[in-house]
């Protein structure tokens, strides 16, 4: 986790090749779904993408930054190989100040999270995210019930 930078075309391709173990493959990128819709996504859609680079200039996560009504949501990963190994807390709070940093922004921030992964929500709640509702939705045709959490500095 040492530099942040725009997401480039290769790292973005990186990003959707990963494949996460039970019981999280739920994050993994369905081959069925086009390659290019996802690319275009990530470069031409709502949210603005970064990835987060080992000392190896590798591919360690990704941030993700979106505005509603004024209010920043994150999305961020780690890739798999990282993930459970007590990255979570400076990973997130990176997240949070590079947030801070790169739009100025320093109100309140949300992001949602699977209701299964109780892993990010503990993680999530340490760092004094509140839960605020719960919506179910079907990505990619996976029914999924998602909590939204909101972080107030």
């Amino acid at each position: 986790m040492t530099k942040i930078v725009n997401m480039t075309a290769s790292q973005a391709n990186t990003y959707l090749d990963w494949k996460y173990t039970e019981p999280y493959t739920f994050y993994n990128f369905p081959s069925s779904i086009n390659r290019s819709d996802l690319l275009n996504e990530i470069f031409n859609g709502t949210s603005d993408y970064f990835s987060v680079l080992d000392e190896n200039d590798k591919l360690f996560g990704i941030y993700e930054y979106q505005f509603h009504n004024g209010v920043m949501e994150i999305g961020l990963g780690i890739r798999p190989e990282d993930t459970g190994k007590g990255y979570g807390v400076p990973f997130v709070k990176q997240c949070l100040a590079f947030g801070q940093q790169h739009y100025h922004y320093f109100s309140k921030v949300t992001l949602e999270v699977a209701s299964f992964n109780h892993r990010a929500i503990q993680l999530y709640t340490k760092l004094g995210f509140k839960k605020t509702s719960e919506r179910d939705a079907q990505p990619f045709g996976i029914p999924v019930t998602f909590i939204s959490m909101t972080y107030t500095p």
